[in-house]
């Protein structure tokens, strides 16, 4: 594939599987209770449903957030490289309106009037004030994007998938810093950094789970930027070799040991935190292996092409669909145990979650498009009017004192 291509089309079939293998982990969570088998010790015990080994697979799903990371980390440092002005104002804002706008206001929809997930800020009979300052903290902290820091956020706007878009800005913060190590040591010994930097925070987290089984680090330390600063620098690194022609970092015939080490560690709690980083190393090894061959072109005749289009289709409004997708999810099953009076098996549940995914994506389209999309096209005006303003502020980031 060609480094000169302005598209790369593979990328949009990864999101969909990103977006669809967490669609898939937050319908098991949602039907079953648990995404995962209970612990016993060190290793996974037996589950009170027997039914979840049935689907057990989409406890895997969490990947998606993996793939999503190291994509990210690749579009990131292949969209800055590419552009004429690398002025480091022109980087975040163009971060800010891909991002944050859709985010705001799926925020505050879910905040404020979506019934399921809206916050209580006057709870009891003649009202709380330590309930309303802690609703009140958990918006601000969600509207700064500082949320992952706090160990009470999955109990507060009621969208837990939020997590990810803290970190994902703040590792937006930390691509300066990537980019001085870089500049100043080479991608080799920086992926060395960062990589002794992540696998050392989720190492510790480890060794705190072998010595006390129940124990674990707050969140504020396992939800940190830098312990995913790693998983998403290698997408950079693999962008930056592929801009260049140089050959492939993560290309090679080891490569097929980062999803064993993946399956390995999962049933493995003390190892379980590494997880993260095994499966972001395999995604960076997949893109490295479609990027070394040509683009395929689809015939849309079979059912397998046309489940592509679908998945490439997924692919284009995977940020939409991930902002909008949990809360929905859930309010469905909600719905529909409340329809029949009564809990529905868990089995069941999953295979209704199944059918809520067209119209959860059908939403997600026009979130896509009416939101997300001119939110893009708002950030390229603002960008337009400051290069005319100020033509001649034009700082690179790599020669930025951090």
């Amino acid at each position: 594939m060609k480094p000169t291509a302005e598209h790369i089309p593979f990328l949009d079939y990864f999101r969909g599987v990103a977006i669809l293998s967490v669609f898939l982990f937050h319908s098991l969570g949602g039907s079953f209770v648990i995404d995962h088998l209970p612990w016993s010790g060190y290793f996974p015990g037996a589950s009170p449903s027997k039914s979840i080994y049935l689907i057990f697979p989409a406890a895997f799903g969490f990947i998606g957030v993996p793939i999503f990371f190291a994509l990210s980390g690749f579009c990131i440092h292949l969209s800055h490289q590419r552009s004429a002005n690398k002025d480091y104002r022109i980087f975040f804002i163009r971060r800010f309106f891909r991002i944050y706008p859709p985010y705001l206001l799926a925020l505050l929809f879910f905040a404020f009037a979506f019934y399921p997930t809206r916050l209580d800020f006057v709870s009891g009979s003649s009202g709380d004030w330590n309930h309303f300052a802690t609703s009140t903290k958990d918006l601000l902290s969600h509207l700064f994007l500082a949320h992952n820091f706090s160990n009470t956020y999955f109990f507060g706007v009621g969208n837990p998938a939020f997590w990810s878009i803290a970190v994902e800005a703040q590792l937006y913060l930390l691509y300066p810093a990537l980019l001085w190590l870089t500049d100043h040591l080479g991608w080799k010994k920086s992926l060395w950094i960062v990589g002794l930097i992540e696998i050392g925070l989720r190492g510790a987290d480890g060794l705190l789970l072998l010595l006390y089984p129940m124990c674990h680090f707050s969140r504020w330390f396992t939800d940190s930027p830098l312990c995913f600063w790693f998983s998403w620098s290698i997408g950079a690194a693999l962008a930056d070799a592929y801009l260049k022609g140089a050959s492939l970092p993560f290309r090679s015939a080891w490569s097929f040991l980062w999803p064993l080490l993946l399956c390995g560690f999962y049933f493995f709690k003390p190892l379980s935190p590494l997880v993260f980083t095994m499966a972001a190393l395999s995604s960076t090894c997949a893109m490295a292996y479609y990027l070394s061959r040509p683009s395929p072109t689809l015939s849309l005749s079979s059912w397998r092409s046309h489940a592509l289009e679908h998945l490439r289709w997924a692919g284009i409004v995977s940020y939409s669909a991930y902002l909008i997708h949990l809360p929905l999810l859930d309010a469905s099953l909600d719905f529909i145990n409340w329809a029949f009076s009564h809990p529905l098996h868990p089995l069941i549940q999953f295979v209704f979650c199944l059918f809520t995914w067209l119209p959860i994506l059908g939403l997600s389209y026009l979130f896509y498009r009416y939101v997300e999309c001119p939110s893009i096209a708002l950030g390229k005006r603002v960008i337009k009017k400051i290069q005319k303003t100020t033509p001649a502020f034009a700082v690179p980031l790599k020669t930025m004192s951090v």
